[in-house]
């Protein structure tokens, strides 16, 4: 599993999933969650990270995501 992006908002990274995913490309979204159980005085909101599951498929999900129309 490789990280492949990192969001500030959970919609974002859930949407380029289903991107990814309708592209045959699995991944997960997971949570930087230490920031919300030992929160630090101006620490912001914690990250979201976009991680492919297959390695292999890393360097085709990045194409896919620096290409896509908008």
């Amino acid at each position: 599993m490789k990280l492949l992006k990192i969001y500030n908002t959970e919609t974002i990274a859930y949407i380029d999933k289903g991107f990814l995913a309708d592209n045959g490309i699995e991944c997960v979204v997971e949570q930087n969650a230490m920031s919300n159980v030992f929160p630090a005085p101006d620490a912001g909101t914690s990250s979201i990270g976009l991680y492919v599951i297959d390695d292999a498929l890393f360097q085709q999900a990045k194409h896919l995501l620096d290409n896509r129309p908008e």
